[in-house]
């Protein structure tokens, strides 16, 4: 079951503890709004470090200084394989899920003039050609601001607001506030920007139904900060 998923860059091979010395870990048990799954980890990168994330390029992240608070910044886009799909990510590998709530900050670096821009959340992580992804951009249409899924071949829309009609709100040079979640028994995935209560995308699909969770872009640039996550951790 878990063949492909952990086909997996041996930087993914951290050991556990080393990756909690730099985590902001919550004390107490916390849960996520409805308490239905417990909290696994969170980072704000005050230490400096991002041991526990693993890049698909490392040299094109950093933690650094901004906006008085240290963050995680993609610092270039990555190159573009064989099939359609986005060219950078960085995932949280110590923690293949199922069911999950993932939330954080994020700020895109491109000009808000360029409406095709983007920052992603990845889910379900397997491999660099099995994952879904948010894309949460400045415009709407059949590949900005939707839902997708990368199966081996070029990216597929499968969120169900249609084209041209989904909410977009990454328009400026502000932090955003965001949240993805995913249930692998019915399916069901739900993306927040700005508002937690009221999603922007919605979709149901059971291709993939578990891996890891991340952050990243098609093609652009960006920082991310306070990212949390709570789930069902899944073992071989």
């Amino acid at each position: 079951m878990w063949n492909r998923s952990w086909v997996i860059n041996v930087a993914f091979a951290r050991s556990s503890a080393s990756a909690l010395f730099c985590l902001l870990l919550v004390s107490g048990c916390q849960s996520n709004d409805d308490g239905a799954l417990p909290y696994l980890v969170g980072y704000d990168f005050e230490s400096g470090s991002a041991e526990g994330l693993s890049p698909k390029t490392p040299e094109s992240w950093e933690v650094a200084e901004e906006d008085g608070s240290m963050v995680y910044r993609l610092l270039e886009p990555g190159e573009f394989g064989e099939i359609r799909a986005p060219s950078q990510w960085s995932v949280l590998s110590e923690y293949p899920v199922g069911a999950f709530e993932f939330s954080g900050r994020f700020k895109c670096h491109t000009d808000p003039e360029i409406l095709a821009r983007d920052l992603l959340v990845l889910f379900n992580y397997q491999d660099p050609t099995h994952f879904y992804y948010v894309h949460f951009s400045a415009s709407s249409d059949n590949l900005h601001n939707i839902i997708g899924l990368v199966n081996g071949a070029d990216r597929v829309k499968i969120s169900q607001e249609p084209p041209g009609e989904s909410v977009y709100r990454l328009t400026d040079s502000a932090w955003h506030d965001f949240k993805v979640t995913f249930d692998p028994e019915s399916g069901e995935i739900a993306a927040f920007i700005d508002d937690m209560e009221s999603p922007i995308l919605t979709a149901t699909d059971t291709t993939l139904l578990s891996g890891f969770v991340g952050v990243g872009s098609f093609d652009d640039t960006g920082s991310f900060d306070d990212l949390r996550l709570w789930g069902e951790v899944l073992r071989r």
